[in-house]
Order: C-alpha cells, then structure tokens, then sequence
C-alpha cells in the first residue's frame, strides 16, 4: 500500500455502515413489510431485503471497478457481508437510541440539502431516490440515524483511543514501503472525443479544431481558459487539470508525452482511444521516501482510526452475542 493509499485508509467505521442503507431503504421505517420483504429483524427491527440489495450492490461496484467478477459463491458471500453490515449498523443504532442521542432537525436539513446538490435538479434527486425505493422522509429518519450513531460513537469511543509517536514509528518502520512515492506529473489537457471507427472525414476535423486551438496558445491564449472553453472530458470545468498521476494510472500514449515534458511545455498532439489531447505539463516530482516526520500526522491518524474501528467492532460483536438477531429464512433467535 503505497502513501497515497494509506490515507485514503482513513474513513471513518460509522461512515462505512451508516451510508450502506442510502441505496435502499431505512429498516426502520416500514415495520408492517411483508416477511418475504425482510432479510432479518434486530430485536424486532426490520432489515428489509432493498437495503440489503442496495449495500450487496455497493460491494458488486468495488469488484467491478477492479476488473474482477465475482462467481456465483462469492456473490452469496457478498450478500451475507451486505447483511451483516446492516445488522452491525442496526445495533448501533439501537443503542445511540437508548443512550438519548438526539440529532438537531437543521443538521439532517442540512445534510440533506447537501445530498441534492450532487443533482442538476429537484426532479432528479426525486428520480434517484424513487430508483432506491425510497421517500424523502425515509431518507431524512435515516440521516438523523446515522447523526445519531456518530454522536455515540464519539461520546464512547473516540475518546478512549490513544496512540503514542511511539506507536507511529514503529509503524513506520515496520512498513518503509508504504512511504515510497513515485515519480509523479501534475498535467491538464485539452481532449477532443474521436473514436477508432469514427470516420477519417471526422477524424480529421477533430484534429484540425485542436490544431486551430494550438494556435491560439501560442498566440499567448490561456491554456486553462481554452480547456473551459473547448475540452470534451469530464475535467472540462477545472481548466483540464488532472492533478498529480504516476506512471500507469494513464493511457500509454498520454503518459509517455506527459513524462517527457518539463513544466510549462506544452505537447503536440496526442492520439489516444479517447480522441486527441493538448497536454501542459504543470510540475514534475521525482521519486522520494516520504520522511517520518512528514508521514507522522497522518500515521497516527491511521492507527486511531484502526483502534477505533477495532473498538467499534468489539462493542457490536458483544452487543450482537446478547441480541435476538432473526435471519428471514433461519429458524435460530440468537445469530
């Protein structure tokens, strides 16, 4: 796991369940489903089959993201780690209830608002939540429940973690692989969409739009300006800029241009399976170990957030054991 990774590590437990019921619906808010319509109930709580879907979907994206796809015994598995996170997320929405968790009306307000504004509009927020089987006011019970669980989380655990520097170097040391970074390019473009079996009519007029914007970059046009304006990818809106990238996280062709350029050049154009790029490079980074003391804020975040997680985890695992878990399907009380 390179640097970069281990801090993508760093989410939250309570983010993982909490959000898993988004892509369903909220177990709590229809108790008269139908029994063929509930995977488990919690202490009488229904999780209804459509959360546990939406969550298996989830976990289905991230193996198809990796090019993987999974069999018929994985995808089983897939389902019971989809339920389980329900259940996980279900007690501890229990006991944040029972502990008198209230959350502030304008915080769920606010979130939600926050969640329509990843939409063009009203309509398709609408549209996304009735795709998901879900109403507004399910959606707002369940964030006031994952407000909840956060506060209570917070107020039992987060407190308790401790991680000393020691523990960070030791970390360190133990892992001087993960603190490798690559060479590193900091590019934006300027992309004209053209496939393979465009026509060479069509082709060729691509080319010669991006040939005509070339000129005007060297008649001193903005690059950044000239990407708003023209460029066909989805970084479009943020003036080409792709950010820092490693050798193989591009296509060949891009990647061997961006790496033989120094800051402020910029490419020829460059023939990809996407169509045809302007590249300018921005900053070159060589190779380097990141040092101790550079890594030692986020180290010790890593390792709180582990101790953390494991706490959590725990907390569920003794609070499950004394919990009447019924599986829709098992005949047992206790699961």
């Amino acid at each position: 796991m390179q640097y970069q990774k281990l801090r993508s590590a760093l989410v939250l437990f309570c983010a993982v369940l909490s959000f898993a019921m988004l892509a369903g619906h909220d177990a709590q808010a229809a108790p008269e489903k139908k029994s063929a319509e509930v995977a488990a109930f919690v202490n009488g709580e229904p999780i209804i089959s459509a959360a546990v879907d939406g969550e298996a979907k989830g976990i289905l994206q991230r193996f198809y993201a990796q090019g993987q796809q999974p069999g018929e015994a994985e995808l089983a598995t897939i389902r019971t780690s989809a339920l389980d996170k329900l259940i996980k997320l279900e007690l501890l929405s229990q006991a944040s209830k029972k502990a008198g968790f209230a959350v502030d009306a304008a915080e769920v307000e606010n979130e939600l608002n926050g969640y329509k504004k990843n939409f063009s509009n009203e309509g398709e927020f609408t549209k996304a939540l009735a795709a998901a089987g879900m109403s507004e006011a399910e959606l707002k019970k369940q964030i006031g429940k994952n407000f909840a669980i956060q506060k209570f989380i917070e107020s039992n655990f987060k407190g308790k973690v401790q991680i000393s520097e020691k523990d960070a170097q030791d970390f360190y040391s133990s892992n001087k692989e993960k603190f490798e970074q690559p060479e590193m390019v900091h590019a934006r473009h300027i992309l004209i969409l053209a496939k393979e079996g465009d026509a060479k009519a069509d082709k060729d007029r691509k080319r010669e739009k991006l040939n005509q914007i070339k000129k005007e970059l060297k008649n001193g046009a903005d690059f950044v300006e000239l990407a708003k304006r023209f460029s066909e990818g989805p970084s479009k809106d943020q003036g080409g800029d792709l950010g820092f990238f490693a050798r193989g996280q591009m296509v060949k062709p891009f990647e061997a241009a961006a790496f033989s350029m120094m800051p402020g050049d910029v490419s020829d154009i460059v023939e990809t399976e996407f169509g045809y790029h302007l590249i300018k490079l921005e900053e070159k980074r060589p190779a380097k170990t990141v040092s101790f003391d550079e890594a030692k804020a986020k180290i010790m975040a890593y390792l709180s957030q582990e101790k953390l997680n494991a706490n959590i985890e725990a907390y569920v695992t003794e609070a499950r054991s004394k919990a009447d878990v019924k599986i829709v399907g098992q005949t047992q009380g206790k699961k």
